[in-house]
């Protein structure tokens, strides 16, 4: 196990085992440690090797299921004490019109896009407050502001994700705690089929995009003054 390390920032990243979650642990791990957490265990093990050992452990977590959370979140704080940053970044998408898609479909979706993202963010509220000081950093999409056809179920789990952080970021500024939005368009990750990639990659950001973005959002945490609430990120030349 990693040893603690009380100068460096502790940065929690959910659905860290790929893309834009992979990205923002490669882009922090020269200055934070890094709690790294997943549900797929064996592409955890892969991250494991892309990563400083002492500065980063991974840990297999449902953010869907509280203790789950709760289990993880005793251990991250154990090897690199309290989580500083929270960045939600675990998410599903399913693209189906409403009429195709099925009850089962829509309801995974609102599990671990908004129910994941409240549970996350209730683990690791209480200690945050006690320290007068946290961030809690949303990776959103533009369909949470958008209406595209095929987005119904993801769109709606996405907006109520972003409703939901727009009041938590009321409820906690208070206790110094920023909750940050980013908001973002066409972005090449694993969520698009090859083909799209194909057809269409140049035309979108990439996940080390939206990393460099968080990364500044990082270093922007002990800030007294300024409170970044919500960033849109689109391809320069708009929408796909």
């Amino acid at each position: 196990m990693p040893e603690p390390d009380t100068i460096r920032k502790h940065i929690w990243i959910t659905g860290a085992s790929r893309g834009i979650g992979l990205s923002i642990a490669k882009a922090l791990s020269s200055t934070c440690n890094l709690t790294l957490s997943a549900r797929n265990e064996a592409s955890l093990k892969q991250v494991e090797r892309l990563l400083p050992k002492q500065t980063s452990q991974t840990l297999v977590c449902d953010v869907a299921d509280a203790a789950s959370l709760a289990r993880s979140h005793a251990i991250a704080e154990k090897v690199f004490g309290p989580v500083n940053v929270l960045i939600n970044s675990a998410g599903l998408g399913i693209w189906k019109s409403l009429v195709d898609m099925s009850e089962g479909e829509f309801v995974d979706m609102q599990k671990i896009n908004l129910t994941g993202g409240f549970l996350s963010a209730k683990t690791v509220l209480p200690s945050m407050i006690e320290h007068n000081n946290g961030m809690i950093i949303t990776i959103n999409s533009i369909a949470a502001i958008t209406a595209y056809e095929g987005n119904g179920g993801y769109g709606s789990s996405k907006a109520g994700l972003l409703a939901m952080n727009r009041v938590l970021r009321n409820e906690v500024r208070d206790h110094g705690i920023k909750v940050t939005d980013i908001i973002l368009g066409a972005t090449s990750t694993e969520m698009w089929d090859l083909q799209e990639i194909d057809e269409l990659g140049s035309k979108m950001m990439l996940a080390d995009d939206v990393a460099d973005v968080v990364a500044f959002l990082v270093s922007n945490l002990d800030n007294p003054r300024t409170h970044i609430e919500e960033i849109i990120m689109r391809p320069q030349n708009g929408d796909l």
